[in-house]
């Protein structure tokens, strides 16, 4: 058959160059489509293409010490019981010495430091200090060998404060005194000194001391060498009968304390027979004096009822005196 003059294989051929043609077209169509897609999608990719980063080594920082905190600690206030205590120490030498103490009723409190005579030991101030102490301990009775210690005649305590008693017996001395050893005692006063303000309950800075015939030596000693020490503050001393009967004269100790800033008041009590005491007291002027007339008494026995003034009311004022200061 032909078609305008084509043989129908030739228009086989025709037809078949034409779909082969078309498909090319298509197939270049679709290459640049794509082509075109492709390069549209990058133009419109914006993330950013990751840089080159310079990493710092990060460098080791100070160590600081670590923070302490001091945390405050509550210290108990300890009140002892009022029954005496026995308290052992020791002297410079090694000497071993025993005393009593007398606890107050509060925490800190004053301290009466009292120093015996050679004719007794510490327990010649018990019935005393039991009524300094002021916490009912004291059995009021009568002694009728001792006035000192016949406590039924003493008067009321009305001061309305508990001290804090301190006595100790010098070596030798237990019952009375066996030898004559005034470098020694002088030893022995120190260390009872140093002893009792470090005792519970004592506040160093009020201290008094109070002693009879060698012990109103040791007394006054004792007062001025706590002050010297810087352990404490002795205020002042009630000295019965002294007779500068240690190595160091009474009137240097009394003086020093005396003519302190301020000043330390001391009592001096004696007997106008009492020779030693009366020429011990004189040699301190600006002492407080206090004599008991033509009487032959020395030391403790110098406290007796019909004293007028009363010798216990006296210790008290002292006292009361010493730690208003």
């Amino acid at each position: 058959m032909h078609y305008f003059g084509l043989s129908e294989a030739n228009m086989r051929r025709s037809t078949l160059i034409l779909i082969i043609s078309f498909l090319l077209i298509f197939l270049f169509s679709s290459i640049v489509l794509y082509n075109q897609r492709e390069i549209q999608v990058k133009e419109n990719d914006t993330t950013p293409v990751p840089s080159a980063t310079s990493t710092e080594t990060p460098q080791p920082s100070a160590t600081l010490p670590p923070t302490i905190t001091n945390t405050p600690t509550i210290t108990p206030i300890v009140i002892l019981d009022p029954p005496p205590v026995e308290i052992n120490f020791s002297a410079e030498d090694g000497q071993l010495l025993s005393g009593i103490y007398y606890p107050p009723d509060s925490n800190p409190a004053p301290l009466v430091v009292l120093v015996h005579w050679a004719r007794g030991d510490q327990t010649e101030w018990t019935e005393i200090a039991l009524w300094l102490q002021n916490r009912s301990q004291l059995v009021r009775e009568p002694n009728y060998n001792k006035t000192w210690r016949s406590s039924d005649w003493f008067p009321e305590n009305t001061s309305g404060v508990s001290l804090g008693i301190f006595t100790f017996t010098l070596r030798e001395c237990e019952d009375q005194c066996k030898d004559y050893l005034p470098g020694e005692w002088l030893l022995d006063i120190q260390a009872a000194m140093e002893t009792a303000v470090e005792l519970t309950g004592v506040d160093k800075s009020k201290i008094v001391t109070a002693g009879a015939s060698i012990g109103a030596d040791g007394a006054v000693y004792g007062c001025a060498s706590l002050n010297q020490s810087g352990l404490g503050e002795c205020r002042g001393s009630y000295a019965l009968s002294p007779g500068s009967l240690l190595t160091i004269p009474f009137e240097n100790g009394a003086n020093e304390l005396i003519y302190n800033d301020p000043p330390r008041p001391i009592y001096c009590v004696y007997g106008l027979r009492d020779d030693a005491a009366v020429e011990t007291c004189s040699a301190v002027p600006d002492a407080r004096q206090i004599d008991y007339g033509y009487i032959e008494n020395h030391g403790f026995e110098l406290l007796q009822p019909i004293q007028n003034p009363d010798p216990l009311l006296l210790l008290l004022e002292l006292i009361n005196t010493a730690l208003s200061e």
